[in-house]
């Protein structure tokens, strides 16, 4: 026997073994092909007695046979990479050194499959001479990682989308253009601590549950609702501003009525903004002015049940007897914070809120000021003449008119207080409204 003669029969000895080798492990594979790259035919090894045979058949042409395949079995978007995976005047050097390479792709009928090309005999020269293609089901796999990266990006007791989808998506809005009917919503759980400490974080656990159970059913399908941790809640979604008002009061309405089996009602505190107000901001202001106005909120949840965070709550009683209204105003910002207020005039105006400027001149718009003083009311609570007055280094200044209270109108005082910390980046001043007598 010849050398030639000799290297052809070790050749043809290691492709019987490594077919050996392949059909032992063909339980795992749909179907596995011999693929010649001189000649570019194949032949068929194997198939799984649940597929059928003539896909691609016993023999044939492997271009050919493969775009056929690709046609009847492979969702479109995966054809090119399938064509491109067994590209025959490639093969060869993308299998150079290598044990086998793979492509994952869609089938039509069959989920998640996996080609692989295993090197197979090579010529005298080292050229790759033939190849094993194999296909096997990896819907397993394919389901139990989507199910591992389902689960980084959600919350486990509340289901909702967790802070790393927050972190991830804020990069992706931040990264676009923002839509003009983008809505941010901050949204906090009040008194959460007192109900662990009272009834028990069983207790808690259902309260925070409750909370997220009222924002899927509310925001879910405008957009996407996140629990950030604790009890931190954000959503952002996609609602036209003329129906921006009605989704926040049906909202409301789904807190009110909550009942739990421990906790017998919840409230919380929200802020949010919409992109039409803040045109020129990104998804990080957005979210930074929606956070502001979820704890002006939750400082008039804390007022209108009478409790002093700071510890002076002599003071605090002593204001609301002597004022209709307490505001602490921010003509920076454009903001407000309530300190004090009638509770039925918070219900009725104040469950929808937007900036200083804005509820100014809703307020006006709502019938609470009366129309012969709307004028007056309207230029000393304008922004720009308050900061005028105020950059003058004067401390105090008031108006009278008639506003809404009971049903009626009554006469009332405006007095507008600079604050001690006041300056031209945080122009704080106080607005109180004399009881009527």
């Amino acid at each position: 026997m010849n050398s030639s003669m000799e290297m052809s029969f070790d050749c043809e000895a290691k492709l019987r073994e490594q077919l050996a080798v392949v059909d032992s492990m063909s339980k795992f594979y749909i179907y596995i092909y011999s693929f010649d790259l001189v000649t570019e035919m194949y032949r068929e090894i194997y198939v799984d007695e649940a597929h059928v045979h003539t896909i691609m058949g016993y023999t044939g042409n492997i271009s050919i046979s493969v775009k056929d395949m690709c046609r009847m079995l492979v969702k479109p978007e995966y054809i090119s990479g399938m064509v491109a995976f067994t590209e025959i005047s490639t093969m060869g050097y993308r299998l150079r050194d290598k044990k086998y390479i793979t492509y994952q792709y869609e089938g039509i009928n069959t989920g998640w499959l996996e080609a692989i090309l295993f090197p197979g005999q090579v010529d005298e020269d080292g050229v790759l001479t033939k190849a094993i293609f194999a296909v096997r089901d990896i819907n397993y796999e394919k389901n139990k990682e989507s199910q591992l990266i389902y689960n980084s990006y959600i919350d486990g007791l509340t289901q909702l989308y967790n802070r790393k989808m927050y972190n991830e998506n804020l990069q992706e809005y931040d990264n676009s253009k923002l839509q003009t009917n983008m809505v941010f919503l901050s949204v906090d759980v009040n008194g959460l601590k007192i109900v662990n400490d009272t009834l028990g974080h069983d207790a808690g656990d259902e309260l925070i549950i409750g909370v997220a159970d009222c924002l899927r059913q509310c925001f879910s399908q405008y957009g996407r609702v996140y629990r950030l941790g604790g009890d931190e809640f954000a959503a952002v979604i996609y609602i036209s501003p003329a129906n921006l008002p009605r989704l926040i009061c049906q909202f409301n309405s789904v807190v009110e009525g909550w009942h739990g089996k421990l906790v017998d009602s919840m409230s919380i505190s929200l802020g949010y903004v919409t992109q039409t107000e803040c045109c020129e901001k990104d998804i990080y202001e957005m979210a930074k002015i929606a956070d502001e106005r979820m704890y002006r909120d939750k400082e008039q949840y804390y007022a209108l049940k009478g409790v002093d965070r700071t510890g002076r709550q002599s003071a605090h009683n002593a204001l609301s007897c002597m004022y209709e209204k307490v505001l602490k105003l921010n003509l920076t910002t454009n903001s407000y914070q309530i300190i004090h207020i009638d509770e039925e005039e918070f219900k009725n105006f104040n469950d929808t809120r937007y900036s200083l400027s804005v509820d100014i001149k809703r307020y006006v718009e709502a019938g609470y000021i009366h129309t012969d003083d709307q004028e007056t009311f309207l230029k000393y609570m304008d922004l720009e003449f308050v900061k005028e007055f105020f950059e003058g280094k004067k401390n105090y200044y008031s108006f009278p008119y008639k506003r809404l209270v009971g049903g009626k109108y009554i006469p009332v005082t405006a007095e507008m207080l600079r604050a001690d910390d006041y300056s031209k980046d945080n122009r704080t001043i106080f607005l109180f409204v004399k009881k009527y007598k």
